[in-house]
């Protein structure tokens, strides 16, 4: 599927106008609608742009993934945490997710 009919699907599954679209971006309609119909090549700031309003990747938008969810942000610490966490055995990483729920349901109370 191309870039091109990913985002068309979106904007029609969102009932998104292209005078909406256009005018958040600051181009003109007529423009949008040559990117849309592939008269003219899509620059790379426009098909960012629109992944961000769509709050889809753009992965997503050139078919490299079929997640459109946007990577979840992870801190420097978190990504400490995740390569130590990859290090240890199944039985450790299951005792790790025992303990983490269990101080998820402790911080509920």
């Amino acid at each position: 599927m191309s870039h091109i009919t990913r985002i068309k699907d979106l904007i029609a599954d969102r009932d998104i106008k292209q005078k909406v679209l256009a005018r958040e971006f600051n181009i003109p309609e007529s423009t949008l609608s040559n990117y849309l119909t592939q008269r003219t090549e899509m620059p790379i700031e426009i098909l960012v742009k629109i992944a961000g309003y769509l709050s889809v990747t753009t992965d997503y938008l050139l078919g490299l993934t079929d997640d459109p969810a946007p990577a979840y942000p992870v801190s420097a610490g978190e990504r400490e945490m995740l390569e130590r966490f990859r290090s240890l055995s199944r039985e450790q990483k299951e005792l790790i997710v025992q303990n983490i729920e269990l101080m998820r349901k402790q911080n509920q109370r």
